[in-house]
């Protein structure tokens, strides 16, 4: 493979007052005779010359980015520093940004390390976050330097995890979504969300890091979009999976707050993205949280009774999104809830009736189980919020497919990728609607495929020339323009749908109880 950077060693004969030629144009025309041209130097590396190459006696290695059309060369360092070969990966991601600092030579990943994005305290949401640029023209500039400071706090941690200057590593490859690339660099993302939805740039390229603000000494390449809402996230997903070059055909659902999806094989890809909510992810409920100690992330129910296990062990003090895809499911398992999701309070003593809220609710962690004794319990009102969530995400597929001419079963696989699908109970996730009723071995869930995509690309260049071919080749639907695409989603708003014909795994399990 050919890396994105390479680190060549160079043996150059002094200057004399015979041959006095630059130290730069030294350099230049022994990698030009080595194949590597034009290269361009960077300011850097310009000041690192003198008297870095008298000193060493101009035995020095040279340190290269490509960049499709031409070379740059970042760093230079006395003798030879092949061995020491690193790069920075980066999901960038609207909540989190993950950062992984990697051996270029072996590919093997020496730490990683993540951060709650700083925009966070201007908008949880993206629209928020271009509401607020729009108050004001200084917002814009706020908003780019919390991505800054998240990005560089990432850089210094790794560097202090390991002992290796990570500012100094030759390359840094983003993957995020086309709105978040605007805001790192301060361009109206509101031309993603508006009519006609043409951003102000979906393939931004190469930038000097120290540019943006980072401190970090060498070259930012941000993977592209294929469209205002298929993001360079998506697009560096697919690269670790290559359906794209297979004639099966395969579905990629990227599901989180947001749900992007890909179908198609080598001849064709269609591909579509809505709003999934922050249900999926355990962001509703008086007691609905995010992945972290004490959250609830699995439940078994047997008759009446209900068991429960937390993560770290602890007592509960809510429920993430994995708990809540098994509670629905056990509940209509079990006759806790019907087709429609509503509560049957004669079926256990769990299901109480809330006074204050005058609505049924299915308690989950009863006082005394609890960390701060009270009653953790998810609502009438949840689980229709929750139905319309997962509607959404299993009409999105179901709209694509339909478009493609293809139904479920010409699926030869599912991709399913973000911290939902890594963590959920994928047999549960079914048992409720959110994903067609397959065979567990059509399906495989990916992390973060984002991060990883952008691994890849660090350590294989050629991986370049599909992401060219991606982004011009994908067609992108826009849901909205599907005329009865609400009306499909009413009937996905049961459990698992309307339509049982769809889910005879989950029929026959019902039909067992």
């Amino acid at each position: 493979m050919k890396h994105f950077s390479e680190k060549i060693y160079l043996t150059l004969t002094p200057p004399t007052e015979e041959e006095a030629g630059g130290d730069q144009q030294r350099i230049e025309k022994a990698l030009s005779a080595l194949g590597y041209d034009p290269v361009k130097i960077s300011l850097h590396a310009l000041q690192q010359l003198y008297p870095m190459c008298r000193e060493c006696g101009y035995h020095l290695t040279a340190t290269l980015v490509y960049r499709e059309s031409d070379w740059i060369l970042t760093h230079l360092e006395p003798g030879d520093t092949r061995d020491a070969h690193y790069g920075l990966a980066v999901d960038y991601g609207s909540t989190t940004i993950i950062m992984q600092l990697i051996n270029v030579n072996t590919g093997e990943v020496l730490a990683q390390a993540r951060e709650a994005n700083g925009q966070i305290a201007y908008g949880t949401d993206i629209l928020t976050r271009i509401t607020f640029t729009m108050e004001d023209a200084s917002h814009m500039d706020i908003l780019q330097q919390a991505t800054v400071e998240t990005f560089n706090r990432l850089i210094h941690r790794l560097s202090h995890e390991t002992g290796i200057e990570a500012a100094n590593c030759p390359v840094l490859i983003i993957s995020g979504n086309t709105s978040m690339i605007h805001f790192l660099l301060k361009l109206n993302a509101w031309a993603v969300f508006a009519a006609p939805y043409a951003p102000v740039t979906m393939n931004p390229g190469w930038f000097q890091g120290q540019e943006l603000g980072l401190d970090f000494s060498g070259i930012v390449y941000i993977i592209p979009s294929a469209s205002n809402y298929i993001g360079g996230d998506i697009v560096s997903g697919l690269l670790t999976m290559d359906f794209y070059k297979k004639d099966e055909v395969c579905l990629f659902f990227d599901i989180g707050t947001n749900g992007e999806l890909v179908i198609g094989n080598r001849e064709w890809l269609l591909a579509g993205a809505g709003a999934a909510g922050p249900a999926l992810e355990g962001y509703i409920s008086r007691f609905g949280m995010r992945a972290q100690d004490g959250a609830i992330d699995s439940v078994s129910i047997s008759g009446k009774e209900l068991t429960f296990t937390t993560i770290g062990n602890q007592k509960p003090i809510g429920i993430c999104g994995s708990g809540i895809i098994d509670l629905l499911a056990q509940m209509r398992l079990n006759g806790w809830i019907d087709i429609a999701g509503k509560l049957n309070p004669n079926a256990s003593n769990r299901i109480v009736y809330l006074e204050e809220d005058q609505e049924y609710a299915a308690v989950y962690a009863l006082k005394e189980e609890s960390a701060n004794q009270e009653a953790l319990y998810f609502s009438q009102t949840d689980i229709e919020q929750y139905l319309d969530t997962k509607a959404a995400a299993y009409t999105m597929v179901d709209c694509l497919l339909e478009t493609a001419g293809y139904d479920c079963e010409n699926l030869t696989h599912c991709y399913l990728s973000g911290a939902f699908s890594a963590h959920s109970n994928l047999e549960s996730a079914i048992t409720i609607g959110i994903f067609p009723d397959l065979p567990m071995e059509k399906y495989s869930c990916i992390p973060n495929s984002s991060l990883d995509g952008a691994r890849t690309l660090l350590l294989d260049r050629s991986r370049l020339e599909d992401i060219q071919y991606l982004t011009k080749t994908m067609y992108c639907v826009q849901f909205a323009s599907i005329p009865d695409f609400l009306i499909r989603m009413q009937a996905a708003k049961f459990i698992p749908h309307t339509d049982m014909k769809r889910y005879p795994t989950v029929e026959k399990k019902l039909l067992s109880r």
